[in-house]
């Protein structure tokens, strides 16, 4: 795989950021596909003088000779990959080739801390698809966990390489973490939660994060998420002149999983991607902390609120302003939990190549779900959409594409009542008419759930009212029922949930929280100036 003039250009703008000897180790095996596997890795090593490729034994060569590992000053990293990391997961090689050559990782400095804890050996096993848009997230965190703590690897295998393991493990959604053969995670999840998932697994054991106050300084606002909502809010509060920090488990939120955008006012078409990229590059223009990879366990306190961080730091802020987005919803019936990445899945663009040429699935003829049965009709043999309505709310245009497109059939007016399995994975759903009340089994390979969202409001239950869809009940200004607190975008009850709505409802709630700290101040002002004298009239 030859790299393009292009890429290559690219790279050399990054040529100066390895500062330590840095050497992908293979092995002398063959393969068929060893010639364009070292073509590729020394056009990466052509851009830098600290960068080199080894023929070498080691130890982490168990799955072929497209297998190498990463060494930073001739020692391992634990970094291994097994396949030709390009697509999406060109980027995981090179920040971890640079992160390996001494670059910043970049990490909440509390959350490094937690990871340098662990005493335990851990040896991660992260398969992937080059097409999945998720899988880079959760490769790249786990790779800075082996930096950060020499009792960790992680071995990033391309699960089209190796049709057999994933055969052997019946993997049907990626990304898929291992631990010693064992399934840990399924799908896009946070360096915090791969953490919670293995304390909960009993699989390490880490002290539990003590509560110590912020070296930050008292925030004049604090935002609560990195999605359109929070990173408009706090562009908008940072231009008023206020100290801002914005919390996210992960910058984008949801919006990092939508492929195509083809109603951003200004832009006839974008990417999620590309879109958060741009959101990213906008706050960093102005002085924002950024805090990523951490959520927020707790909320308290009167004028001041203190923010807790799942990493224990506690921020002190005048205002708080939610924009936690939402997630995908459950269905909520039998066979969903227990079929969850060996059938049940959320997003098609990551899933959907297990299911090439075979029948799926998806429940849900909103937007989302007619976007998803488009994009399975070009790799799946045949598409049943099942609707709840006895309509579709979604938009004409995909109304139209979906009637025009032969292997798509949608049935309305039906419940989903069961996701049938084998014990392994699903082989079909029984649903119900709701007209006539007759039930029905349809035969599938995969169930894509695509019935909208859910508000991340959990955390906040037991301090601000909710509505009975768990949304963070605002006003027309964003004012929750607590003072001081503001809530915007999905997770609020706003009645359209909209990326450009979000946007829109984020500046709402910062210039709410700007001209709520103006009076705030204004009544701890003394009440005659300094330096001045009453004049009698």
């Amino acid at each position: 795989m030859e790299l393009s003039p292009q890429l290559l250009d690219s790279l050399r703008g990054y040529a100066d950021k390895i500062n330590k000897n840095v050497s992908f180790l293979i092995n002398d095996d063959p393969h068929p596909k060893k010639e364009s596997f070292l073509t590729f890795l020394n056009g990466i090593a052509s851009i830098f003088d600290k960068l080199d490729v080894r023929i070498e034994e080691t130890a982490n060569n168990q799955y072929s000779a497209l297998t190498f590992e990463i060494a930073s000053d001739e020692k391992p990293t634990g970094i291994i990959f097994s396949g030709i990391p390009g697509g999406h997961e060109f980027n995981s090689l090179i920040l971890a080739t640079l992160q390996a050559g001494g670059s910043k990782i970049n990490l909440d400095e509390n959350l490094i801390d937690q990871i340098k804890q662990i005493d335990t050996k851990i040896n991660f096993e992260t398969l992937i698809s080059l097409s999945c848009e998720n899988c880079p997230d959760v490769v790249q965190n786990l790779n800075q966990f082996a930096l950060i703590n020499d009792k960790i690897t992680n071995h990033t295998i391309d699960g089209n390489l190796y049709p057999k393991l994933v055969s052997q493990r019946d993997i049907q959604s990626v990304p898929s973490v291992f631990v010693d053969s064992e399934m840990i995670a399924s799908g896009r999840i946070s360096t915090a939660n791969i953490l919670k998932k293995l304390v909960d697994k009993n699989l390490l054991h880490i002290k539990p994060a003590l509560p110590k106050k912020s070296n930050l300084p008292l925030q004049d606002v604090v935002v609560v998420g990195g999605g359109p909502a929070g990173v408009s809010s706090a562009i908008y509060s940072a231009r008023k002149g206020l100290r801002v920090s914005v919390v996210a488990e992960k910058f984008g939120g949801q919006l990092t999983e939508t492929i195509g955008i083809e109603n951003f006012i200004s832009s006839p078409y974008t990417t999620g991607k590309e879109l958060t990229s741009n959101l990213l590059n906008h706050a960093k223009e102005y002085e924002i902390t950024l805090k990523e990879n951490v959520r927020v366990e707790d909320i308290s306190g009167g004028d001041t609120k203190h923010i807790t961080l799942s990493t224990g730091e506690i921020i002190e802020s005048k205002s708080v302003i939610i924009a936690t987005g939402a997630k995908w919803r459950n269905l909520n019936v039998p066979g969903e939990k227990e079929y969850l990445g060996k059938g049940v899945a959320y997003c098609p663009h990551c899933d959907g190549p297990f299911f090439k040429d075979k029948d799926v699935i998806v429940v849900g003829a909103g937007n989302s779900g007619l976007e998803a049965a488009l994009d399975l009709s070009n790799i799946a043999k045949t598409v049943t959409v099942l609707e709840f309505l006895p309509f579709s709310k979604a938009d004409k245009i995909l109304r139209d594409k979906t009637r025009d497109t032969k292997n798509i059939d949608i049935i309305l007016n039906v419940e989903t009542q069961k996701i049938l399995g084998d014990n392994k994975k699903v082989t079909g759903l029984r649903y119900m008419d709701k007209s006539t009340k007759d039930v029905y089994t349809a035969n599938t390979s995969a169930v894509f759930i695509q019935i909208g969202l859910t508000p991340n409001s959990h955390f906040v239950k037991n301090l601000l009212e909710l509505n009975e869809y768990g949304e963070i009940v605002t006003n027309d200004r964003c004012e929750t029922s607590v003072n001081g607190i503001f809530a915007g975008g999905d997770v609020s009850s706003v009645p359209h949930k909209q990326i450009i709505v979000s946007m829109g409802h984020g500046a709402n709630a910062a210039l709410s929280a700007s001209e709520y700290l103006i009076k705030l101040s204004a009544t701890a002002l003394p009440k005659k100036a300094k330096n001045t004298v009453k004049v009698n009239q």
